[in-house]
C-alpha cells in the first residue's frame, strides 16, 4: 500500500476527510434541530461527540500575548469520514 505512495498524503487526505466529515456532521445536527427538535436518539447515536482539548497556552511577548488551544471533536460521521479517506488513499490514488 504504501510502497509508492508517500506517507504525508495519507496524513493529508485523513486530515481532510475528517474536517470534512466534521461539517458534515455539524450540517445534520442543525437539520436533525430543524427538522425533529433537540436531544433525539438519533443525535445521541451519530452526532454525539467526544471531545479532547490541548491548552490552552499562553505565548506572552509584553506587548502583545497570544492564546493558543486545539480541541478535537469525534463522532461516528468522524469515523466514517476517515474511513472513506483511508479507502479512497488505498484504491484510487
Amino acid at each position: 500500500m504504501l510502497r509508492d505512495k508517500p506517507v504525508s498524503h495519507l496524513i493529508l487526505i485523513l486530515f481532510t476527510s475528517a474536517i470534512g466529515a466534521n461539517i458534515i456532521g455539524e450540517a445534520l445536527r442543525v437539520i436533525l434541530h430543524f427538522v425533529a427538535g433537540t436531544d433525539t436518539i438519533v443525535e445521541r447515536a451519530l452526532l454525539q461527540y467526544v471531545s479532547y482539548s490541548i491548552g490552552p497556552h499562553m505565548f506572552n511577548l509584553i506587548i502583545l500575548s497570544f492564546s493558543f488551544e486545539l480541541s478535537l471533536r469525534f463522532n461516528i460521521i468522524t469515523l466514517l469520514g476517515i474511513f472513506v479517506g483511508w479507502y479512497y488513499f488505498k484504491y484510487t490514488y
